[in-house]
């Protein structure tokens, strides 16, 4: 069954309907991670749970403002002819759907790893 993106409880930028699909930085892999691990650390209600700089893996908690319910986030950084390819994924802990907000919470990263 092909659920529309705001009933699902998770989002993925390696979806053929991704929005936001991949991002793009122009640095390096560990430049980027860098810059991942720091723009994670500057944004309110977001945890760095862990980071395998060998791997190019971080893995992060965000909470949400209301409820506190918790959703799980794995940055994969992979690196290309440019620089770095940054994709992600975002899937609540609970329930089965998440009216969006796991999408948001991708959108909301790499709103600030583009401005950085």
């Amino acid at each position: 069954m092909n659920r529309p993106r705001w009933l699902r409880n998770w989002a993925d930028t390696d979806d053929a309907d991704a929005d936001p699909g991949p991002l793009e930085l122009t640095a390096p892999v560990p430049e980027a991670l860098s810059r991942v691990e720091a723009a994670l650390r500057s944004l309110p209600l977001w945890r760095v749970e862990s980071v395998a700089a060998a791997d190019g893996v971080l893995t992060a908690t965000r909470r949400t403002s209301l409820w506190g319910f918790v959703d799980d986030v794995t940055i994969r950084l992979e690196p290309t002819a440019e620089g770095t390819r940054v994709r992600a994924r975002s899937k609540s802990r609970v329930g089965t759907l998440d009216l969006g907000q796991n999408r948001r919470n991708l959108r909301e990263l790499f709103a600030v790893l583009r401005e950085r």
